[in-house]
């Protein structure tokens, strides 16, 4: 499964705490703005929704284009209510089965995530105005909409080696990187408070993982399991850094490695740490990192591009075989 393929059950705290506002049984609805099958969208369901986003239009929006700024957003928000709404009611049709434990299991999840205990959790949805179990059920209908879309759209996509490869030497190898040195980071500290408390020790485990990297395991998730320094949620990408903007030292132990290489391991204050480069754009020589360094990555890419072109045409799908009746 890829890394794609996992991301597609929402976890995210933010994602959460947008959507439910879309749930607010607070005041008495003054009109249907939508019918969707037999479901209705409320106007205050609308404006609950794009609270935030109107403030913020109103925040940045000249005074001239405000009216029309509004009325497109909250077309294109009542849009996305729509699909969502028939997401939903999809899922349930196909009767997609959602225990109690699996809600556990994705609430732990998000709180993990976001190094949240489940009491913090809990304040920050009553924050809202929502109970414990309304945002249970919340998020059984996210769950409901994950494996729904996993199975009608994402389970059908297969990304062949040949692919991936026909990408790479005719799309990836023919975009330009931006200029400098792009870097995966590996480090570990050794002061008191870190898992490694010693400066040997932590300079013998940054030596095992990179002799894990280069037995051919991805460095990526190693830097995100092992790496303690604050790049391995990103799974230790550095992104792009120019020559000027690196340390003398760590201009040095770049020098000379192609797309690829391991940097040695090296101390820095009370870290030690090591790079992988990945591409480099230096005084108009550009490399390329390897094939089989990329490929997942690229895999990835091509993943989500057809994702997105083939929910789109199974959104149209859902909608024309739907009873829809827009009111607004």
């Amino acid at each position: 499964m890829t890394s794609l393929h996992k991301r597609l059950i929402p976890t995210l705290l933010l994602l959460i705490l947008s959507l439910l506002p879309a749930l607010s049984r607070a005041e008495p609805v003054d009109r249907i703005v939508a019918i969707v099958n037999d479901e209705a969208i409320t106007s205050t369901e609308l404006a609950q929704r794009g609270e935030k986003m109107y403030d913020e239009i109103r925040r940045s929006t000249p005074s001239d284009k405000l009216e029309a700024a509004l009325v497109e957003a909250r077309n294109k928000l009542l849009e996305n209510m729509i699909d969502y709404r028939l997401i939903i009611q999809k899922a349930k049709e196909m009767k997609f089965e959602i225990t109690p434990e699996d809600v556990d299991s994705a609430i732990a999840r998000l709180e993990a995530e976001n190094n949240l205990t489940h009491e913090q959790l809990i304040k920050e949805v009553a924050k809202e105005g929502f109970s414990e179990e309304e945002y249970k059920k919340f998020t059984a209908d996210q769950l409901r909409r994950s494996r729904l879309i996993n199975y009608e759209v994402a389970s059908r996509i297969v990304i062949g080696e040949d692919r991936v490869k026909k990408y790479y030497d005719n799309v990836y190898l023919k975009e330009t990187p931006p200029p400098g040195y792009h870097l995966l980071q590996m480090g570990f500290r050794w002061d008191t408070d870190a898992a490694s408390t010693t400066g040997e020790e932590a300079h013998k485990r940054a030596e095992r993982i990179r002799k894990l990297v280069e037995e051919g395991q991805d460095f990526r998730e190693l830097a995100h399991s092992f790496s303690e320094l604050p790049s391995a949620k990103d799974g230790g990408d550095l992104g792009t850094l120019k020559p000027q903007e690196m340390t003398e030292e760590m201009r040095k132990l770049l020098h000379g490695l192609t797309p690829g290489q391991l940097s040695r391991v090296e101390e820095n204050g009370d870290t030690v740490q090591f790079f992988q480069v990945m591409s480099v754009n230096n005084g108009g020589q550009v490399l390329f990192p390897p094939f089989a360094m990329v490929k997942d990555q690229i895999r990835d890419r091509i993943f989500k591009e057809e994702m997105d072109k083939r929910l789109e045409n199974w959104m149209k799908e859902l909608r024309e075989q739907a009873i829809i009746k827009k009111l607004l």
